[in-house]
């Protein structure tokens, strides 16, 4: 995978990870669990569902807790494409 298209899956993760939470104009601000308002156990579940659909991938159940911010996911994202 390029470096643009890493940048280009890390900008949808932004994107859905916002979505999902309900945060607008967050285009530019670092995104991760526990200082990200909404951002908890169930704003967590919220943001892999819909991650999910998005990607249109199933992320494995051991990898949830590693996913606390926008590059983790993104690394998941390509890691689970990639097979």
């Amino acid at each position: 995978m390029t470096d643009s298209q890493e940048k280009a899956v890390e900008q949808r993760v932004q994107d859905t990870v916002a979505r999902a939470l309900g945060i607008r104009g967050a285009a530019s601000t670092p995104l991760r669990m526990g200082s990200t308002p909404g951002w908890d156990s169930m704003g967590h579940m919220m943001v892999v569902m819909e991650l999910e659909k998005e990607f249109q991938t199933s992320l494995p159940s051991y990898l949830l807790p590693k996913l606390v911010d926008v590059p983790s996911i993104a690394k998941a994202i390509q890691e689970a494409q990639a097979i």
